[in-house]
């Protein structure tokens, strides 16, 4: 589910990643939560998106993704 909205939010001749933010879990962060803009992801894969942090590649697989949305509007949600 995750990475088909990513995918259709990427290619979709009339959406797009501008102002997607992607909340994730990342164990030690505050409420074990982080947030990054979609822009700011490097790559997408089959299971996971990568990030650069610190010059290195920072892989996050989708079952970690928590919620997907633009502004207030949340896209997508996980189930708990």
């Amino acid at each position: 589910m995750v990475k088909k909205l990513l995918d259709e939010l990427r290619w979709h001749p009339e959406k797009s990643l501008e102002d997607v933010e992607i909340v994730y879990l990342h164990r030690g962060a505050p409420d074990d939560r982080k947030t990054v803009k979609a822009t700011e992801v490097k790559r997408f894969d089959r299971g996971y998106f990568v990030l650069l942090h610190h010059g290195r590649e920072v892989y996050i697989p989708y079952h970690r993704v928590l919620e997907i949305r633009r502004g207030e509007k949340v896209l997508y949600r996980k189930k708990s």
